[in-house]
């Protein structure tokens, strides 16, 4: 089976680096498993959820499913990597390894897992990507999106649930101005336009938890909205992101997401077709 492929390969590529991994690392490779489980289940409630993959066939749906799944096919080699201070984008890692193998050398899981963690642009200018018909690319977009959204609803539901363990993985200790309450501007104009936040422009501990607050902004389905409210996520974000901003920028953020979700939630439509 398509799927049980997609599981042996996860567990292939992780077994090849944990033996040989620090403790600190063999824990992050043991998380980052866990999430790829925890995307997939996300993926499943978008994908029985969500009109755009109404009419796929078993087939699709399994492909679909094995793409979720190994998002992060790459993380294992980059975290066995960063521990000898190795760098390496497991996206596009994991892309290549993909590639190299028939059954995942598909266009459209090979794209999506190269692009699922960078800023959007990044596949609209992916020569690939550029070589498509408009329908394919469209196809592309839907996927990718699917993937993006699996993966930061899972961080979010991490995040919300259990930030108090898990804090210093998500707020690295080495940025510059790491006591400020206030947002850097780039960071804040990016934020108020509803975009991403370039991790270039992050400086400080109050940029990085309105880096993660923008990244809603970056969310297209309906359904993942719908999710996020049904698990009370956002509210939780804002009350634990509150405390690395001042109390005016801190009631100026919730008043922007509040308002942005519950507009997304009373539009239904996928962002590719608004």
């Amino acid at each position: 089976m398509y799927f049980d492929k997609a599981k042996a390969l996860l567990d292939a590529e992780y077994f090849a680096y944990y033996s040989g991994a620090t403790e600190h690392a063999q824990k992050v490779m043991d998380e980052k498993k866990c999430h790829s489980y925890q995307v997939l289940g996300v993926g499943n409630y978008l994908l029985k959820h969500e009109q755009v993959f109404a009419n796929c066939s078993l087939e699709d749906i399994q492909r679909l499913k094995a793409t979720l799944l190994l998002h992060d096919i790459g993380r294992f080699y980059e975290v066995f990597l960063h521990e000898d201070g190795g760098r390496v984008d497991h996206g596009v890692y994991g892309a290549q390894l993909l590639a190299k193998i028939p059954e995942f050398a598909d266009i459209n899981i090979v794209l999506p897992v190269r692009h699922h963690g960078h800023l959007i642009e990044r596949l609209y200018e992916d020569e690939d990507y550029q070589k498509l018909s408009e329908k394919a690319q469209k196809e592309i977009k839907k996927i990718t999106y699917l993937v993006r959204d699996a993966d930061k609803i899972a961080n979010f539901y991490l995040l919300s649930r259990h930030f108090g363990h898990i804090e210093n993985l998500f707020f690295v200790k080495s940025l510059l101005d790491s006591h400020t309450k206030v947002p850097s501007p780039l960071v804040w104009e990016a934020f108020m336009a509803h975009t991403s936040v370039d991790v270039r422009h992050v400086v400080s501990f109050a940029d990085q938890a309105m880096m993660y607050m923008a990244c809603i902004y970056d969310l297209a389905y309906h359904s993942s909205f719908v999710l996020m409210k049904d698990l009370n996520v956002v509210l939780k974000l804002l009350h634990y992101f509150g405390k690395f901003w001042n109390e005016e920028y801190a009631e100026l953020c919730q008043r922007e997401i509040l308002s942005y979700c519950d507009d997304r939630l009373n539009r239904r439509k996928f962002l590719l077709e608004s």
